[in-house]
């Protein structure tokens, strides 16, 4: 049997020598609270700040407590990032230091991402199981009946534990939990969540929280603490305006285009071209460090790609900066060289030991590289993550007492983006008003106020174009046409890659629904008792109708009347309900009142405004930074000025609208599995010979002589290949091989169909 070598289970092997990491007194002191509530049975929180070393200070006490002695580890998280960073954790932290009584340990990594592994591989000799809660959830029997039902005590780690208050958190925990006591372990169970700040979430969400962990908080630190002891750098962030203007390049995007860009945190070619080709602001970048060479000092520079990267670095050494630059494998683009990793690990050597001033990088260096005698960042790049943000300003966080500097600069280059594009602000990232780090930008009123005027944009066009009837609407008075505010929640959606996806919603309120949606999102609860959801998150068609009907009838008796009134508001709001069990957090407009367009109009009647007196008044409005008219009109001044003429004209003719109302590595050993479990996308990657041979027998075998295909499952035929997916009979999640005899070929609406009926039997 053919078998090849996979990196998701394999044996960590203890190596010699101490490990490179020692913790610090935060770290060891938390370790002796988790070691005296240890004692028994627990579900308790470790909260350190971002920086602070939750994930080493758990691996450590973990590996002495609990691998060290033989007993089971499960570590869930909801993103398989995380995984793979606990994973590098573990591996670097296997040392006799912590593990005196085993010669290693072993693991598997298990989630929706091609290159984990799937619970139906679940193993009785696994010593720990790091997964996503999403995949467990889908194999729970798995989990269970090849592993947890053989065990008297188990150790559930949570990271980012303030997730665990959603339903698939808590029907995996209590799944573990309760067949321990079923078979009479009830002291076997103990749970610690990681997390930088337990209720940085909704204020609702607290009490839940409160009731996954029933013991509470073990240990907790600042981050104000933190620095204070020198073990992380006071951060003192600086931005500079950069003189490019991204306005005509934005402007030929739609706003899928630009959302895909906020998504998938990648610049369009032509935009990052301008970005990195632009001399001015190349010349501003180098000219600002030099001329703050003093105070900066070693500098770590992330750019916005290759090109960008050599440009600057030339620049630098043009003005005698010792500078280079690291990305990942290239081609010089003079010489044609290709730059190895082992030349980038000698640029990095080199900038560690003080011999660089500068290292410019495109990619790299965001986590994991230790530099001690980094003091700044310059962020030339802008990014809408907030993990690849808190990376990148964590490279240089690292205190006195850590070996690294009392302060560090965060400085960032903000080009002019017209605030199209929520990019991450850092100094927001970092701080909340108590000192703790953020898991994404607190919405301001500025993003209150851009969040609802991408909702209004299309009722802006409709006025703007002639051919529709615009007129009820237009004679309402315009304060009266602004949202209050806005339900801005988050559905974790199907996606086609390997895991759910949140995608975020907005729900708009105005003065004549604030009230019908107030009682509507405080009745949930009630409303949701006629559903058996249990510990299902998604809601089926019939139900989310149902809910739909009676809300309406309950909450929206007169939603025909209704501003802004929309079917798939209450649905979306529903689900969101079904996923979390709380009402959707409210933003207010609270400047909704300077967005009163009526006021403007009233004041150049009354003051007999007119030609270049007006002129100069309104392009005054528009230009002012202060205002939210450029937001709120999406920058369409053309908008601004149409809406304006129309609250001029209530005044001066208001017959026309009628009446209206106003270190060293640990040896990892792979284990080997046969080739038939792997999924065809893994097979493709590591064999794409063996691909193709299977690709190849598949078609063959619902060819006929006149070449149709034929789908197993609905006989449709079709001599075009395109028409057609590969499937797995028994799926994998079941144990399912990728045999010939064990793969058919389906269309695709066969195969949406097929894959809908065993989600709903699941």
């Amino acid at each position: 049997m053919k078998t090849v070598e996979v990196t998701y289970a394999g044996w960590i092997k203890v190596e010699r020598g101490e490990a490179p990491k020692e913790l610090y007194s935060h770290q060891n002191e938390a370790i002796k609270a988790l070691n005296k509530t240890n004692e028994g049975a627990f579900e308790g929180l470790l909260v350190l700040p971002t920086g602070g070393g939750k994930t080493l200070t758990a691996v450590h006490w973990l590996l002495r407590n609990f691998i060290n002695n033989n007993k089971k580890v499960l570590w869930i998280a909801h993103r398989h990032e995380l995984l793979d960073q606990a994973l590098e954790t573990l591996r670097l932290s296997a040392y006799p230091s912590l593990l005196t009584n085993v010669s290693g340990f072993r693991y598997r990594i298990i989630s929706g991402h091609p290159k984990h592994d799937i619970p139906v591989n679940i193993e009785k000799t696994d010593d720990i199981i790091i997964a996503s809660k999403d995949s467990l959830n889908s194999g729970l029997d798995y989990l269970l009946k090849n592993w947890v039902g053989d065990l008297q005590e188990v150790l559930l780690v949570v990271d980012e534990a303030h997730h665990a208050t959603a339903k698939t958190y808590r029907k995996l925990i209590n799944a573990v939990k309760d067949n321990l006591k079923e078979r009479g372990h009830d002291n076997g169970f103990k749970m610690l969540g990681l997390t930088a700040t337990p209720f940085r979430t909704d204020e609702s969400e607290k009490g839940l929280l409160k009731l996954v962990f029933h013991d509470d908080i073990i240990f907790s630190e600042h981050l104000r603490n933190l620095i204070t002891k020198g073990i992380l750098a006071e951060p003192i962030f600086e931005n500079l305006k950069t003189k490019i203007d991204i306005k005509q390049k934005l402007n030929e995007l739609n706003a899928r285009q630009i959302k895909n860009i906020e998504d998938f945190d990648r610049l369009p070619k032509d935009i990052a071209e301008k970005i990195a080709q632009s001399s001015t602001r190349n010349n501003q970048i180098v000219d600002h460090y030099i001329n703050n060479r003093k105070k900066y000092k070693q500098l770590l520079l992330f750019a916005i790609d290759v090109e960008h990267a050599i440009t600057l670095n030339a620049l630098f050494k043009a003005k005698k900066v010792n500078s280079d630059f690291v990305v990942s494998s290239v081609k010089d683009l003079t010489t044609g060289a290709t730059f190895s990793a082992k030349e980038n690990s000698e640029k990095i050597k080199k900038f560690r030991n003080g011999e660089l001033e500068v290292l410019i990088n495109v990619e790299m260096l965001t986590e994991g590289t230790d530099l001690p005698k980094l003091q700044t960042v310059f962020l030339t790049r802008p990014t809408a993550s907030t993990i690849l943000m808190t990376q990148m300003i964590g490279r240089a966080l690292r205190g006195q007492k850590a070996g690294g500097t009392e302060k560090a600069y965060v400085v960032s280059f903000i080009d002019d983006w017209e605030n199209k594009i929520n990019w991450v602000n850092p100094e927001k990232l970092h701080f909340e008003e108590d000192g703790e780090f953020l898991v994404k930008v607190i919405p301001s009123s500025n993003r209150t106020a851009r969040l609802i005027s991408i909702e209004m944009i299309e009722e802006f066009a409709r006025i703007m174009d002639d051919s529709i009837d615009t007129t009820d609407r237009e004679k309402l008075d315009f304060l009266k046409r602004i949202p209050i505010g806005i339900y801005h929640f988050s559905i974790l959606e199907p996606s086609e890659g390997y895991e759910p996806n949140p995608r975020p919603y907005d729900v708009l309120l105005y003065d004549d629904t604030e009230e019908a949606y107030d009682n509507f999102v405080n009745d949930l609860k009630p409303l949701f008792q006629s559903i058996d959801l249990q510990d299902r998150e998604i809601l089926t068609e019939a139900e989310l109708e149902e809910l739909l009907q009676t809300a309406k009838q309950i909450s929206f008796p007169d939603y025909q009347t209704l501003l802004g009134y929309r079917d798939d508001d209450i649905k979306n709001i529903l689900r969101f309900y079904a996923q979390k069990q709380i009402p959707p957090a409210f933003l207010a407009f609270s400047e909704r009142r300077k967005c009163d367009l009526s006021i403007v109009a009233r004041y150049i009647y009354d003051n007999s405004l007119g030609g270049k007196a007006e002129a100069d008044y309104i392009k005054s409005l528009w230009n002012d930074e202060k205002s939210f008219w450029q937001v709120l009109f999406s920058y369409k001044k053309v908008y601004f000025m149409k809406q304006l003429a129309i609250e001029i004209m209530k005044i001066t003719d208001p017959e026309i609208y009628g009446d209206y109302v106003v270190g060293t590595i640990p040896n990892v050993i792979p284990d080997t599995v046969p080739i038939e479990k792997l999924t065809l996308y893994e097979i493709k990657e590591r064999d794409i010979l063996e691909y193709i041979k299977i690709k190849k027998a598949v078609f063959a075998k619902h060819t006929d002589a006149k070449g149709f295909i034929s789908c197993a499952i609905s006989g449709v035929k079709s001599q075009m290949r395109r028409d057609f997916q590969i499937d797995h009979i028994k799926p994998m999640s079941q144990g399912g091989l990728t045999t010939i005899d064990n793969l058919q070929l389906l269309t695709r609406k066969a195969h949406v169909e097929k894959t809908r009926k065993e989600n709903t039997r699941r």
